[in-house]
């Protein structure tokens, strides 16, 4: 009985693994849970899953150094809110990895992860930034609206 409970839950799922929606041409989007407006991803099982398919594939892309393509992917998850890729994202801005080094970007993402890491690493940064990058920062977090798609 469980076998076949699983494995009519794993064919409701083939559905959304076919599914890419990062095309916002082809996407229609629908709120399905509560839950915290700067965290998008955690909206509906279907952009959840989008997004923790993208987080799978930045991890294996790092083992071969594609810098460029893990920030393209890192950019749309922590534009839904995803915080470890937030971080992740902060960390190539601080390191110029498939991005232009940029610490003002770097404490943007770092902050928005919301995490005793990012805040460490804020930390870390701002001894390198001036008062003017600082706040650049601090008005890029304050205007950030994160995305549905």
């Amino acid at each position: 009985m469980k076998i076949i409970l699983l494995f009519i839950y794993f064919l409701n799922l083939i559905p959304l693994l076919a599914v890419d929606i990062s095309k916002k041409s082809n996407f229609k989007y629908e709120i399905q849970y509560e839950h915290d407006p700067m965290r998008p991803y955690l909206s509906s099982d279907k952009i959840a899953l989008d997004t923790e398919h993208k987080y799978a594939r930045c991890i294996r892309l790092q083992m071969g150094g594609y810098w460029d393509e893990i920030a393209k992917l890192y950019l749309i998850i922590a534009n839904r809110g995803h915080p470890t890729a937030q971080l992740h994202l902060g960390k190539q801005y601080v390191h110029g990895n498939g991005v232009e080094e940029n610490l003002v970007e770097a404490y943007k993402w770092f902050s928005l992860s919301d995490t005793a890491i990012g805040k460490h690493f804020i930390k870390i940064i701002s001894e390198d930034m001036s008062e003017k990058q600082i706040q650049q920062a601090i008005n890029l977090v304050k205007n950030f609206k994160p995305v549905y798609y």
